[in-house]
C-alpha cells in the first residue's frame, strides 16, 4: 500500500468553534441597595428595585480567610436550573444591621467548623478511624474513613481540616497547642 499525502487545509480555528466574545465583570452589590432577611431558616433578599429573591445562598470568595469581605449571593441550584450569581457584597459590616445580621448567621451556619482542642482518644477499625474529641462547641465523636489522603487536609504546617464520613468538617488550628498526648495521637494518625 502507498500512502499519499495531501495537503488538506483546515478552517481558521475559529470557524471551527464557535468563539463566544464574553468577558465576566463583577457585579457589587451596593449595602445600600439590598436587604437581607432570615424568613424561616431561609435567606432572602430584596434589590433596591423591588425585585425579591425568596431564597439566596452566600459563600466567600478566595481567599477564605476574608471572612466578611467579598460574599457572592447567588440564587439556589435547583434540578430546573443552574444557581446564578447575582452579585457581590464586598464588606459585610457595610450593610444595614438587619442585613448585617441576617448575612453573618448565614455565613456561620454555612461555614461551621468545629475547632478541636483536644484529641481524647482515636480507634481504628475495619478502615474506619473513630475520633473522641473535645471542640470549642463540646464534646463530639465522629468517624474518618482510614484513608488520611482523602479525609484530611494539612492547611499550613501546624493547621489541618478532617473530613468525616458525613462530610462535616473539624479544624486543628494550631497543632502546637495541643497538650502532648493529642500531639502524639495527630501525629501518628495523621502523618504519613
Amino acid at each position: 500500500m502507498n500512502a499519499v499525502m495531501t495537503d488538506v487545509m483546515l478552517p481558521p480555528t475559529e470557524e471551527l468553534f464557535e468563539v463566544e466574545e464574553t468577558s465576566f465583570e463583577p457585579v457589587y452589590l451596593a449595602s445600600s441597595e439590598v436587604t437581607f432577611i432570615n424568613e424561616n431558616d431561609r435567606l432572602s433578599l430584596t434589590m433596591a428595585d423591588g425585585t425579591y429573591y425568596p431564597r439566596v445562598t452566600l459563600r466567600r470568595c478566595f481567599p477564605f480567610s476574608t471572612n466578611n469581605f467579598y460574599i457572592t449571593v447567588m440564587t439556589p441550584y435547583t434540578e430546573k436550573e443552574r444557581s446564578k450569581e447575582l452579585g457581590i457584597i464586598t464588606e459585610v459590616e457595610d450593610l444595614e444591621p438587619q442585613s448585617r445580621q441576617a448575612v453573618s448567621e448565614e455565613l456561620k451556619m454555612h461555614y461551621f467548623v468545629p475547632v478541636i482542642k483536644k484529641i481524647h482518644k482515636i480507634k481504628e477499625e475495619y478502615g474506619f478511624q473513630y475520633w473522641t474529641v473535645t471542640t470549642d462547641r463540646g464534646e463530639k465523636e465522629f468517624i474518618v474513613r482510614d484513608n488520611i489522603v482523602s479525609t484530611s487536609r494539612q492547611i499550613s504546617p501546624t493547621r489541618w481540616l478532617l473530613i468525616d464520613i458525613n462530610q462535616a468538617r473539624y479544624e486543628i488550628n494550631d497543632d502546637d497547642t495541643l497538650d502532648q498526648r493529642s500531639r502524639l495521637l495527630m501525629v501518628r494518625y495523621l502523618l504519613l
